[in-house]
């Protein structure tokens, strides 16, 4: 049976949740390139996985650690306001625009090829 060669993975919010489950998935076999903003990981001991700090809302993002070829990028950055819908203000929902959507079209341009 022929062995796949390995992939590179850029996975955005992988210090927490969905994104960390993803990362340490991913990092069988792989190397996973993994942001964090608020949650630093310091107790990774997998050398196939790094974590990198990105805020996708800072105007000037650096990428410069990632390989020439990225196989995969997952975005899991995320906000949600879980309050009733006539308490979220017009403000509350552009926030949560800029980092689910706006974050994210932010990402992908600055790294398609």
């Amino acid at each position: 049976m022929e062995k796949t060669a390995a992939k590179n993975y850029l996975i955005l919010g992988g210090s927490s949740g969905i994104g960390k489950r993803l990362a340490t998935m991913l990092s069988t076999g792989n190397r996973v390139f993994a942001t964090y903003n608020k949650n630093q990981q310091t107790d990774i001991v997998d050398s196939n996985l790094t974590y990198h700090f990105c805020n996708v809302l800072n105007e000037n993002l650096s990428f410069d650690y990632l390989p020439d070829t990225i196989d995969g990028i997952v975005y899991c950055p995320g906000s949600i306001n879980l309050k009733p819908f006539a308490r979220i203000g017009i403000n509350d929902f552009v926030n949560d625009y800029q980092l689910n959507v706006a974050g994210a079209i932010k990402i992908i341009q600055l790294l398609l090829p």
